[in-house]
Order: C-alpha cells, then sequence, then structure tokens
C-alpha cells in the first residue's frame, strides 16, 4: 500500500452548502477555546488530504455507480470523516448522544457539513452508526499514517502550516490491556446470560404472531432464572454452600436446556414463515443470527459451569468463556494494583517523543511476547516516508531480552529498554542518554491515559472488528488533536514574544 494519497475525484467537485453565520457567544472563554479546536482540526482535515483521501475511499468502493451516485456517495464519506473525528474528540460518546449534540449546536453541526440555510439535517443515530463503518480498518489506518509522515517529512510538514518536521526518530513504546465491556465472568452468570438473549428473541417472535406450543409465556421462564439467580447469589452465605450452590446449578442447566429447545422451535418458524409478519429480511436475519450465537454457545456454557462449580476442575484460559457476547476476549494478567487480572485485548502503543502516536496494534488472540511485539511495531515504522530514520528506542522492562538488545543492535538503534536487573539499571542510569529516555517514557503512561479517554473507557462497539476500527478512529483523532495544538502554540509564541 503506498503512503502518498493519489486524487481520483478531478472530476467531481464538491462544494460546501451555503449557511447562516454561527451564533455569536460572548464572554465564554471555555467555548471560544473549544471554537478554536474545532477550527484547528477543520484546517488539518483540508491541509492533511485526508479529506482528499476519504473521497478516493468512496470512489473506489463505489462500483457501477452512476455520477450521481458518486457524488453523494462521497459527501457521505466526507461527513463520516468529520462524524467520527467529531465523536473521538467528544470522548467516543454513543451515537444517540452524539446526533443530539450535533442537532443542537450551529457549532458542531458546521464542523460537521450538515448545517445549510435549510437547517441541520441527516444526523440521526442510524446515520451515525452508518457512517462509523463506511471505512475499512485498514483505510483508517492509512488515513493516520498519511498524517504521522506528513508531521515527520520536512518538505510535507509546511502544508499542515508546521515551521518544522516533528521529531520522530525516538519511539517510546508501551502495551496496556483495553478492556472490553464486558461484565465480571461468572460461570453461572453465563447461563442467566444465554436465557435472557434467547427468551428475548422468543417474545419478538410471538408478538410478530408466530406462536408455538410452551407450557407457559417466555416472561415466566426469565422469572425462574432470575429466582435460581437470586438463590444462587445468597447461598454462599450458607453452611453447606457447596452443596447448595451445585443442587442450584442443576436446577439452572435444566431450565437453559429447555428454553433452549423453545428458542430452537421459534427460531425455526420464524426463518419459514418471516413472510407472513411485520419483519424485513435484514430484521429477521438478526434475530435468527442472535438466536444461531446463543444456541451454539448453549452446550459449552453449560460444561464450563459443571465443570468448574460441580466438578471442581479447572478450564484452561484458552478453552475459558469470559463472555457470550463478546467472543474474543482474553485474560491479561496485569498484576497492577486496581486490578490484578483484566479481560480485553492487548494494546501496543508506539509514541514520538514529540507526543505523537507513531504506531499501534491490537491484537484479538493472545499477544505475542513484548520482544516479537516490538521487532513488528518497528518493521512497520521503517516503511514510513519520515525525513529522519528510527535513531532510538525506549520501553519498559518488560520488552527486556537478549533478543530485544540484539535486534536493535543489528538495526543500529540506540537501546534505552529499561533493563530488568536492578544492578544493571543503576549502571545504564549513568548514561546521559539513557537517563533521558527513560524519563520521558514515564510519560507514555499518561499518553496511554489520554488514549483512552478518547476512546471513552471500555469500548461500546461489539466485536473485534469494530474495536480494532474504532482504536484507528481514537489514534487519528488524538493525533488530528495534538498537531493543532502544536500548530496554535506556534501561532501563540510569536505574538506573546
Amino acid at each position: 500500500m503506498k503512503s502518498k494519497p493519489v486524487s481520483a475525484t478531478s472530476a467531481i467537485a464538491l462544494q460546501r452548502w451555503l449557511r447562516p453565520a454561527l451564533t455569536p457567544v460572548g464572554a465564554n472563554k471555555d467555548y471560544a477555546e473549544f471554537r478554536q479546536q474545532l477550527e484547528g482540526l477543520d484546517g488539518l482535515l483540508r491541509g492533511s488530504h485526508l479529506e482528499t483521501m476519504a473521497m478516493d475511499f468512496a470512489k473506489a468502493g463505489a462500483g457501477q455507480a452512476s455520477v450521481a451516485q458518486l457524488r453523494q456517495r462521497m459527501e457521505f464519506a466526507l461527513k463520516a470523516l468529520r462524524f467520527e473525528v467529531l465523536r473521538v474528540h467528544l470522548g467516543n460518546i454513543s451515537f444517540r448522544e452524539l446526533s443530539r449534540s450535533i442537532a443542537s449546536s450551529d457549532l458542531l453541526a458546521d464542523f460537521c457539513g450538515v448545517r445549510t440555510l435549510e437547517g441541520i439535517k441527516g444526523v440521526s443515530k442510524s446515520v451515525l452508526e452508518r457512517a462509523s463503518k463506511f471505512f475499512t480498518a485498514e483505510q483508517v489506518r492509512w488515513m493516520g499514517q498519511v498524517l504521522v509522515e506528513m508531521c515527520g517529512e520536512k518538505d510535507r510538514a509546511t502544508e499542515l502550516g508546521l515551521s518544522a518536521p516533528l521529531d520522530m526518530d525516538v519511539c517510546l513504546i508501551d502495551s496496556t490491556c483495553l478492556e472490553t465491556n464486558i461484565h465480571f465472568p461468572v460461570d453461572w452468570v453465563l447461563l442467566r446470560d444465554v436465557s435472557k438473549t434467547l427468551l428475548k428473541a422468543m417474545i419478538l417472535i410471538r408478538r410478530a404472531g408466530l406462536l408455538h406450543r410452551m407450557p407457559e409465556e417466555p416472561e415466566c421462564f426469565a422469572k425462574q432464572m432470575n429466582k435460581l439467580c437470586m438463590s444462587m447469589t445468597h447461598a454462599g452465605r450458607r453452611n453447606d454452600a457447596k452443596r447448595a450452590r451445585k443442587q442450584i446449578l442443576r436446577k439452572m442447566k435444566t431450565l437453559l436446556r429447555t428454553i433452549g429447545e423453545h428458542a430452537r422451535r421459534h427460531r425455526d418458524l420464524l426463518a419459514q414463515k418471516y413472510s407472513q409478519t411485520h419483519y424485513g429480511q435484514r430484521q429477521t436475519k438478526r434475530i435468527t443470527t442472535r438466536s444461531d450465537t446463543m444456541l451454539g454457545q448453549l452446550p459449552a456454557v453449560i460444561k464450563q459451569a459443571h465443570e468448574r462449580l460441580i466438578g471442581g476442575r479447572p478450564v484452561p484460559n484458552d478453552q475459558k468463556i469470559l463472555s457470550v457476547h463478546e467472543l474474543d476476549v482474553n485474560v491479561l494478567v496485569r498484576g497492577k494494583a486496581g486490578s490484578q487480572v483484566e479481560f480485553g485485548n492487548s494494546l501496543l502503543i508506539s509514541e514520538a517523543s514529540s507526543g505523537l502516536i507513531t504506531d499501534w496494534q491490537l491484537y484479538q488472540g493472545a499477544a505475542p511476547a513484548e520482544w516479537c511485539q516490538l521487532e513488528e511495531s518497528l518493521a512497520r515504522q521503517n516503511r514510513f516516508d519520515l525525513s529522519a530514520p528510527i535513531s532510538a528506542v525506549g520501553t519498559d522492562r518488560g520488552f527486556a531480552t537478549k533478543k530485544t538488545s540484539a535486534m536493535l543492535k543489528q538495526q543500529d538503534v540506540y537501546d534505552a529498554v529499561c533493563p530488568r536487573d536492578p544492578h544493571a539499571l543503576k549502571k545504564r542510569l549513568s548514561e546521559k542518554r539513557f537517563a533521558q529516555l527513560q524519563r520521558r517514557r514515564s510519560a507514555t503512561e499518561a499518553r496511554i491515559a489520554i488514549l483512552k479517554q478518547r476512546l471513552g473507557g471500555r469500548l461500546r462497539c461489539k466485536g473485534f472488528a469494530n474495536r480494532y476500527r474504532s482504536v484507528g478512529w481514537s489514534v487519528l483523532g488524538h493525533n488530528l488533536w495534538l498537531v493543532s495544538r502544536i500548530l496554535a502554540e506556534e501561532i501563540t509564541l510569536p505574538l506573546a514574544a
């Protein structure tokens, strides 16, 4: 994949709609600063060729579309880019909250390009959700790479308004856990999660007029499961807690199997006779897919609860079900004060000394050894078109291995990796450059915290593919925000002098 975008939109010219002036807001410093930030982001989106890239991506995926359809698709691509950048800037808020914010603010609507003389339109939460998935994860990563290259390449940095390219020769690397939005994994609670999802699907099918014989309504089954869950919770306070929990679990297993059989019959009935309901094909597919997902996991969930609670046997982490809704979740033993164990995916971050996030990687399964992560990150960054090559790497002691040192020596890169041996660390701290890089590396923890604020904490999006793309948007939004701050400081300093 090439690093420099080539415009394919010369045949179609897009113009912004006429719109009235923004409502004047006086004596409000916070609003003035926020407006200045959005104006800075707006200038960067135009000057960094990201909008041109967005239109190129829209044209590449248009197929045999007509000129009018292509124009509409390219206009939506520009809005999608700005929707996501704004959403990250506001802390990755929900689509519903973002929809209300844009619709109620001339400033936000003007930034997104949805404000005309006729008013604000085209910002419903469903439109925003489709816009978040308009670009692929690879396209989002490519846009982020182009921005990094423009900031670090001498000739192209001036296009952004920078007086000089940002320092990119030093890589400060660290890893963290991107927690998944799930509740704490408890084996018997997973049985409740499966039953709850299946019962909701049955309720939707029965409300559509498709009925299959059942001894009682789905709501009654839900009450029975809730009673068993409450009994399981209070059983721990009894003297015979272990025996009582086993008895309750056996009842839960029997009830879940019954619910599963009823759900399977209702699912098959909907697949055969959905044309007799008010559901369309997409709605029917959504309901049947949800039921199939839960029915497929039902035996494994029951087996895991049986093995751990009745059999008393441990389940290996790679075979353990942590959530029935999020399958790509790993157990990460971090050993930190706040949480000894975290549930999510490993996220690698590489930061330049200027604060720009130059590389990242979110791992779907178990992450490789940290020295392998470092090697992969450097290989990706060495392909960037920058004025200066990587000259130094600084990490914490988790990356310190003999293979890491040999790799950096082979690439002629200064080794600022923190040694595991305290005596070796004390000796290396006498080196001025090593001490400076380790002091600067400690601030990478703060950079990770800033990025997680941009992510909004635990990501709401479901599925690893959507989480991966969301991280790409957050990194791109963070870098746009950082460069806009640097540009604002370069303007402010001469005025202050």
